[in-house]
């Protein structure tokens, strides 16, 4: 079955549900040791899925020991340990940024559009691995969240609610952006993996240091949605409208040499930050197609469709 990611300008429900077809082609449970080597780690296997005790039992040769229950040794005069596992469905929590800096475009579509795409496949390929998936919408006013669950009930409402979700009025990127990891830390449950997909406006000092407790208990992996136009800006006179006022842009090379060093250097910072919260970073461009990127940068290799 052939299936196309969106293109245009508008969230469509219907075609964010249709990507159900591709969450095989994106199995994300398979990329998380390559994106943890990406980030320069060293986890757990029990990092990622959350855990529940089960049981204290006595110590067997080749028991981990760092799983001592001493308590339980220094009352019995016998070696015991603690018996973990892991829980059966993950929880999974997308994070779409939908703020008015995200309602821009030149090429294929606006980056709100491909932010949405990414999130509806993010979250088909979830349930499809059995995982609970859950997740958070914001623009640049409001926020809605969804807390994981299994079956397609809640992904539904979450798909519902990125095309319905407003382009709002612009806002300071900054105390907007803390805002939302302010949420995701409360919100987010130790052994979640939260994917957050943006274009990362506004994340700042702060902004890594509110995340940085979660990034010690949930696998934290961050998508960064760019146009062509924000990381190259050429050089001569442009058109640009907002959809209903047309404006005249006039860059010159200097400027446009300004731009580039600006982006390069605003991109080494996020890099720098995110790999201090152990986050792997993947770059994904409007003009291409989002599941050839996500493979790529999620170490799957390319050519998911043929």
């Amino acid at each position: 079955m052939h299936q196309e990611f969106s293109t245009g300008t508008e969230i469509d429900a219907e075609r964010l549900a249709g990507l159900r077809v591709l969450a095989g082609l994106l199995p994300l449970h398979r990329q998380k040791k390559i994106l943890n080597d990406q980030a320069g780690t060293h986890t757990s296997r029990l990092r990622g899925r959350g855990i529940d005790f089960s049981e204290v039992r006595e110590y067997q040769p080749g028991d981990d020991i760092r799983s001592m229950d001493w308590r339980v040794t220094a009352r019995t005069g016998d070696a015991h340990i603690k018996v973990f596992r892991e829980e059966r469905e993950r929880p999974v929590l997308i994070c779409c940024d939908l703020r008015a800096s995200m309602n821009f475009a030149t090429r294929r579509a606006l980056k709100r559009v491909v932010a949405a795409d990414i999130a509806a496949l993010f979250a088909w390929s979830a349930m499809s691995h059995g995982d609970r998936v859950g997740g958070l919408v914001f623009n640049d006013t409001h926020e809605f969240d969804l807390r994981p669950h299994t079956g397609r009930k809640t992904l539904m409402a979450y798909l519902h609610q990125l095309a319905s979700t407003p382009v709002s009025q612009p806002a300071e990127a900054a105390p907007r952006m803390l805002d939302i990891c302010r949420h995701i830390a409360r919100i987010a449950r130790p052994g979640t993996a939260v994917y957050i997909i943006s274009d990362w406006s506004g994340f700042d000092d702060e902004c890594e240091r509110v995340l940085y407790p979660l990034s010690r208990h949930c696998d934290l992996l961050a998508v960064h949605v760019s146009d062509p136009f924000e990381r190259d800006l050429p050089a001569g006179h442009f058109d640009v409208t907002d959809g209903n006022q047309r404006r005249s842009l006039h860059v010159s090379d200097k400027s446009r040499q300004e731009h580039q060093q600006h982006w390069r250097q605003a991109v080494a910072d996020l890099q720098t930050r995110l790999m201090r919260l152990r986050a792997p970073l993947t770059f994904i461009t409007t003009e291409n197609d989002p599941l050839d990127q996500l493979r790529q940068g999620f170490g799957l290799g390319g050519g998911g469709r043929r």
